[in-house]
């Protein structure tokens, strides 16, 4: 191998800013991005250039896509999918001799072309993410990450996972849609009645509450009216009532807070868990938005998507 032929692989591999002209490939070793149908995952097929003399003697550029040695002019044609995406010769070699794994790529998750077609029912896709989240919880008590293939590997794995996420609420839901429709359907069938049995409320907060609270006063008008005058009361003290069958409907005492002074009680609140996560909330969406809240400082955070 002659450092000149392969001088572009190499300073592409080291990550110098070489240009890459389509329709002149170099020697070295690449690989080739490569979908088997719209929206499928990327897989990567190895490819190999070399200089070796063709029929009549004369140095030529040979091309290899992974196992077939292809004419020249397919390799000048595949060149722009390729030159970017420089292998070492190891990594190369172990993929398209050993058919091992790319050094970025995780054991766990499939890749290649011809895959067998995978089984997206609820065992089959309990036995594809298992293994996977628990080689998940695993890394994510290991240590950190310590280079650019190790990353790759972990993207990977969190691509696939996601992949399968979708997959199993898709399949959930589909499970559970005959189930919802069911539960419509009752709520559509009982709602009315439902409706209808509610006017109780009413009758008791419109009707029942004022007599009620009338008849209370009357009682103790009554009972005051007695003791200043020195007699017994006239009637019999009890709770007001109404109702002969099942429970008797009767006044109840319920406690509600007027604000007086929104500062005050807000002050009085303010270091409850609850109102903190309610306005931290409110300032996350505020800063979002463009808007300076009072009292806060604006953190930009880096995260994976």
């Amino acid at each position: 191998m002659s450092d000149w032929e392969y001088q572009y692989w190499q300073d592409k591999l080291a990550g110098k800013p070489v240009q890459m002209n389509e329709g002149n490939p170099q020697a070295g070793f690449y690989r080739m991005p490569t979908k088997e149908f719209y929206g499928a995952r990327k897989t990567f097929r190895p490819v190999a250039y070399w200089w070796a003399p063709n029929e009549v003697g004369q140095p030529e550029l040979h091309c290899r896509i992974g196992d077939d040695d292809v004419p020249p002019e397919k390799g000048q044609d595949i060149w722009e999918r390729v030159g970017a995406h420089p292998v070492t010769e190891e990594a190369y070699r172990k993929v398209a001799q050993e058919s091992g794994p790319w050094p970025d790529e995780h054991e766990l998750v499939r890749m290649g072309d011809n895959l067998p077609p995978e089984d997206d029912s609820f065992e089959g896709l309990r036995d594809a993410i298992e293994p996977l989240a628990k080689e998940a919880l695993k890394r994510i008590e290991g240590p950190e990450i310590k280079d650019q293939d190790e990353a790759n590997r972990i993207a990977n794995l969190a691509d696939r996972l996601a992949e399968l996420h979708k997959k199993a609420d898709e399949a959930r839901a589909q499970e559970r849609r005959p189930h919802d429709e069911a539960c419509k359907e009752i709520q559509r069938r009982w709602s009315p009645l439902l409706v209808a049995a509610e006017s109780y409320r009413n009758l008791k907060y419109k009707l029942l509450t004022p007599w009620l609270n009338q008849l209370k006063a009357k009682q103790e008008k009554e009972a005051k009216a007695a003791a200043a005058a020195g007699q017994p009361p006239t009637v019999e003290s009890r709770r007001p009532r109404a109702g002969t069958r099942g429970r008797a409907m009767s006044l109840k005492t319920l406690k509600r807070a007027e604000i007086i002074s929104y500062e005050e009680c807000l002050k009085f609140f303010a270091g409850g868990s609850e109102v903190r996560a309610t306005v931290q909330d409110l300032a996350n969406r505020a800063v979002r938005s463009g808007v300076t809240v009072p009292g806060t400082r604006v953190i930009e955070e880096s995260q994976a998507v």
